[in-house]
């Protein structure tokens, strides 16, 4: 397993980290707690050293579960957990203060309530769960309950889980050193934190965490048209119908990143490590299976950087599929943006009186004379031949 820093945190990460989402038991269809306590022992073993989980994820059940096998393996990896919004809204309106979606005692509690689950006196990275753009000139009150959190010695970092469309919405954050972290949405399926979010956040030294690196489970190359989600599973609402569809056209043409020896999910997942600016890649990890195979990508040979291109240009180019161009891009999850190009609805032109407006004003009216050609005015300046 090769490590990252941290941005400026001082914590050395491994490139491959532990998602803990799945086995909080929620969201991803049945879960079984052994299963989830292998998966956390095989990713240690092979020298994973970083688990991200959140309060949200099950209820405090993840970081329960990953409390009771630190204390059995008497170990302490990097550990980042978030603090879900008081509002229970992860996409707040427009308009939503912060002090309605993470008052800061509601941070303070929460983040006290996340070390009893996790039985460990400090956090290494402290997460708010979402984010909005409009909330940056807002943190003030919020970036002072983290102060006393750091400075009480409860957490290490403070870091931002931004939303899946929003990449950039923390950068003004990033611009005035408030935050040490960003966990963003980051696959070969959505590719815009390239060029929205790393170059600021490598000039800043800021962590980032590439979320979803395997895009639910579409870039392990095991999906087919009769892939089908059922109960509380979150993708049944996703990839399905068109969606489904459209998602298996773009990873078809992703094939070419395999290797006699590298499947689709591995090369999806060093794709994601092929840009410094990532310190760390965090795939749902839910069994022991899936731990040895995701923590493979953290050794071996790196993507080539002439694959890593050939990925990108194909994003731009939607993967050879037509582009849908609308006026906004509500209701189009991030794996599906590349489909869709968003523009500016068109502004009514504003009329003005025809003195005002030498455009507007009518043009004369040519006179005809009868039996002959009715005969335009000349532009001036022009001399008649």
């Amino acid at each position: 397993m090769r490590y990252r820093w941290l941005g400026n945190t001082g914590l050395r990460v491994s490139e491959i980290g532990f998602g803990a989402w799945a086995i909080g038991g929620a969201w991803w269809g049945p879960q079984d707690d052994t299963d989830s306590r292998l998966a956390l022992h095989q990713a240690l073993d092979m020298g994973c050293n970083f688990i991200d989980t959140a309060w949200v994820y099950g209820d405090g059940h993840s970081e329960k579960l990953i409390g009771s096998v630190l204390r059995e393996r008497g170990e302490r990896p990097v550990i980042a957990t978030k603090v879900p919004p008081q509002s229970w809204q992860w996409e707040n309106p427009p308009g939503t203060p912060l002090s309605e979606a993470f008052p800061p005692e509601w941070v303070e509690a929460k983040a006290e309530e996340s070390l009893r689950h996790l039985g460990v006196d400090c956090v290494d990275v402290l997460q708010l769960h979402t984010w909005l753009q409009d909330w940056n000139a807002q943190a003030e009150p919020l970036l002072s309950a983290v102060d006393r959190l750091k400075r009480d010695g409860k957490i290490r970092a403070f870091g931002v889980s931004l939303r899946d469309k929003g990449p950039e919405e923390a950068n003004d954050l990033v611009r005035w050193r408030q935050v040490d972290t960003l966990q963003i949405f980051f696959n070969l399926l959505y590719q815009d934190p390239l060029w929205k979010v790393f170059p600021l956040a490598r000039q800043y030294n800021v962590g980032v965490i590439a979320r979803v690196p395997l895009a639910f489970g579409a870039l392990s190359g095991r999906f087919s048209p009769k892939t089908r989600f059922y109960g509380d599973d979150h993708r049944r609402r996703l990839y399905v119908g068109e969606g489904l569809t459209t998602t298996l056209k773009k990873v078809e043409k992703l094939r070419f990143l395999e290797g006699r020896s590298l499947s689709l999910a591995e090369a999806a997942l060093k794709w994601t490590l092929a840009y410094p600016g990532v310190s760390t890649s965090i795939p749902g990890i839910r069994n022991p299976r899936q731990a040895r195979l995701n923590c493979a990508a953290g050794d071996g040979a790196p993507l080539p950087a002439a694959l890593a291109a050939k990925a990108e240009k194909l994003y731009k180019s939607n993967f050879g599929q037509p582009v849908q161009t609308v006026s906004s891009d509500e209701g189009v999850h991030a794996v599906l943006m590349s489909g869709v190009k968003r523009v500016a609805p068109s502004k009514a032109r504003v009329r003005q009186p025809a003195g005002r407006n030498p455009a507007a004003r009518k043009k004369k009216p040519v006179k005809k004379v009868k039996g002959e050609k009715a005969k335009r005015p000349r532009p001036k300046g022009r001399k008649k031949k």
